[in-house]
């Protein structure tokens, strides 16, 4: 053994291995610095180790078998003693292992001191920072980081990180950073640096990818200046694959852009209760929150699964419990589940969720949610601004409290203001723009509105959003047809969505297609209206009095002409809504002179209340002929009916119907009677029916030709 070791020292084997192992090292860090430099392929890195560790025992072999002599290379064996240079050669072997190491050294200690890269800022000091929206050098877009991946399974996980690195940022005071939903927009479009900047108002753009090997990780990451589209800053990291790492990279990229923007900034920590130790309860979060964001029957299935797997694993993980309460929220809306049944499974969480992370922005906005949607608005609107507070970069805290000050602020300006500014952060949303084009469409700006949507289908053609408001300003026009196609391409992206359903059973009863109504929405409340129109009264009040709605509770009563058991419900609405404060619009005009009649017909003087409202949106003229849209004809006829003056509410149903507008259901409702069985009447009727017919015909004919993608909901 001793003869053996000498031998091997004596032909410099554990130099050679030295020097093999210090060059081999250089190269595998140069290899991965090339590939993110160079672009090249995701496994090139790995064919450089691969290569070198299959070289070494070459490299082993090649030293025992030859040596170098004053006469070059030769063969160990035929050298003779005198010829040997090995003592020479040991010692060139030991110069290049010392000058190796130095420069390992070198790389190490300038990776992790340079301070300009990675050393984060004293973020014990708050900085004075100006108005973010003041200027847009502090304002940043974190895209969706590539899977680099061997098997491209793991697009999940590299959307996760982009999504947890955007939570981080947007926690930095005085960055404006541009939502998930319009970054992501972006994702498989061909998109250049500029044009990315400038559809999400942009100054910087991060971007990067993933790659998970067995248990390794590598993030890389780098910040591009838009302006110049130069990368001001990148770095790759390399570590085991963790929970406790995975959040590391993430605030070290954090800090990394923290100093970047010279130190203008100041990054608050995380809370523990928004993190999780367990690398698998991690993954799966990071699955439900996909699942749950694609707003899908089947997607909102599986997030509700993901979650609950989330929580049996970590049961102090906060986000999974608000991304629980969230998927039930939303499974209201967009699956068969009931209201009663999703408020069931909802509260706990949403409870659980702020015992865990009281002053969390998703914890707070998930809160806010919830109470919107159970009519607490006071309590809604407070958690909402405390979200805000919590995360001023965090555009569905905006959303909440739009939703909640539409039904609470009396101010339209500021209420558009609101979601707006949710917009601003979040400009390709497709949620936010529909709610943006409902609030233009609320001011009377139609053009705006039109346009709003325009962009949110062009942005989001996998989103039914958009869709639905092109159908409803269709619907304003007159277009039944279009609506209803326009609704039926919404209802083949999700067939399952409420809102859509609703749409089309309106469709369909303003057309007298009553079966394809009751088929289409199985809402107590359509249904209870189809069997209004029907003749089945008595089933339709059993079915519509079960609703927790006190203004569809009213209408359905008015409807059935029973006013006086209408007006307690009308109260309780006015209550809960704070209709005596609000003014009125082109969405809620109509609705407030119907209650007006209700309240009239029981002798309460806020009726002229109501009415005056109405009457100041229609304005002091109300010229019938000034009017196009649905909405505000049907309002105006009811405010004169409420006058009394039937001449005027004639004249306002003749431009009603001249303009091609369909609605059965309009012309049986109670407010008319004092104009039922006259003449006159009877005219507007028949030209009701010609109307009908039309637009039937029309959306018959596109039944019996669907698109290949329509749901088909009738026999």
């Amino acid at each position: 053994m001793n003869n053996l070791l000498s031998e091997l020292r004596r032909r410099n084997i554990f130099r050679v291995a030295g020097v093999y192992a210090v060059v081999g090292w250089i190269l595998a860090q140069a290899s991965g610095v090339l590939e993110d430099a160079l672009g090249l392929p995701a496994w090139f890195d790995t064919m450089v180790v691969s290569l070198l560790l299959i070289g070494f025992p070459i490299a082993m072999l090649l030293a025992w078998a030859f040596e170098m002599t004053p006469e070059g290379v030769k063969r160990t064996e035929v050298v003779a003693e005198g010829e040997s240079v090995t003592a020479k050669t040991g010692r060139t072997l030991d110069y290049a292992i010392v000058g190796g190491l130095v420069l390992v050294v070198i790389v190490v200690l300038g990776n992790r001191l340079l301070p300009q890269k990675m050393a984060a800022p004293d973020v014990s000091v708050q900085a004075q920072m100006p108005n973010p929206e003041a200027d847009e050098k502090l304002s940043i877009a974190v895209m969706p980081f590539e899977d680099f991946s061997s098997g491209k399974d793991q697009e999940y996980f590299a959307n996760g990180i982009s999504e947890e690195l955007l939570n981080v940022l947007s926690r930095i005071e005085g960055l404006r950073v541009s939502s998930r939903t319009s970054a992501f927009a972006f994702k498989d479009r061909k998109a250049s640096t500029g044009e990315i900047a400038e559809a999400l108002n942009v100054g910087h753009i991060l971007e990067g990818s993933i790659r998970k090997a067995g248990a390794t990780l590598r993030i890389t990451a780098q910040l591009i200046d838009t302006k110049t589209d130069e990368h001001m800053w990148s770095q790759t990291y390399d570590r085991p694959l963790t929970a406790e790492n995975i959040f590391a990279i993430q605030d070290e990229i954090a800090a990394a852009i923290v100093a970047e923007l010279k130190g203008k900034l100041s990054l608050t920590p995380t809370k523990q209760a928004s993190r999780t130790d367990s690398l698998e309860a991690y993954e799966l979060y990071l699955r439900a929150r996909t699942q749950m964001q694609k707003r899908k029957p089947d997607t909102l299935r599986a997030a509700e699964a993901g979650f609950k797997q989330v929580i049996a694993l970590d049961p102090e993980f906060a986000p999974a419990f608000s991304g629980l309460a969230d998927t039930y929220i939303l499974m209201s809306s967009y699956t068969d589940m009931q209201e009663d049944e999703s408020n069931a499974l909802a509260r706990p969480n949403v409870k659980r969720a702020l015992e865990l992370a009281p002053n969390s922005a998703e914890s707070l906005t998930t809160a806010a949610f919830f109470a919107g949607r159970n009519l607490e608005f006071e309590k809604a609107l407070a958690f909402a601004d405390r979200a805000i507070a919590a995360n001023p970069n965090y555009s569905d805290a905006y959303l909440r409290k739009f939703i909640v000050a539409t039904n609470t602020l009396t101010d339209k300006q500021a209420n558009l203001a609101i979601i707006q500014k949710a917009q601003a952060l979040d400009p390709l949303s497709a949620i936010i723009l529909n709610n943006l084009s409902g609030a233009q469409f609320r001011a009377g700006d139609i053009d705006a509105a039109k346009r709003t949507m325009r962009d949110n289908v062009r942005w989001n053609p996998d989103s039914p959003f958009g869709l639905i408001g092109l159908a409803l300003l269709s619907y304003e026009d007159g277009d039944i047809a279009a609506a209803h196609s326009l609704n039926k391409d919404a209802l083949a992206l999700n067939p399952e969505f409420v809102s859509v359903q609703d749409s089309l059973a309106g469709i369909y009863m303003d057309v007298g297609m009553y079966d394809a109504a009751f088929a289409v929405s199985e809402q107590p409340y359509n249904r209870a209206v189809v069997l209004w129109l029907m003749g089945q009264k008595q089933q339709s009040l059993k079915m519509g009095l079960d609703s927790p709605n006190a203004g569809f509770s009213a209408y359905l009563l008015y409807l059935h002409n029973d006013l006086k058991a209408a007006y307690p419900q009308a109260r309780k609405f006015i209550t809960e809504f704070n209709i005596l404060e609000k003014s009125a619009d082109l969405g809620t005009a109509e609705m407030l002179a119907t209650i007006a009649l209700v309240l009239q017909n029981n002798g309460d003087a806020d009726a002229d209340i109501l009415m005056d409202k109405v009457e100041a949106y229609l304005g002091s003229d109300q010229r019938a002929m000034d009017k196009i849209l649905a909405s505000d004809l049907t309002a105006g006829i009811k405010l004169q009916i409420f006058k009394g003056d039937e001449d005027a509410a004639f004249e306002w149903l003749d431009r009603y119907l001249g303009l091609g507008f369909a609605d059965l259901p309009l012309l049986q409702e109670p407010v008319l009677n004092s104009l039922r069985g006259t003449p006159k009447f009877a005219e507007r009727e028949a030209r009701m029916a010609a109307n009908v017919a039309k637009q039937r015909a029309l959306i018959e004919a596109q039944l019996a030709n669907p698109k290949p993608n329509w749901v088909k909901v009738m026999p």
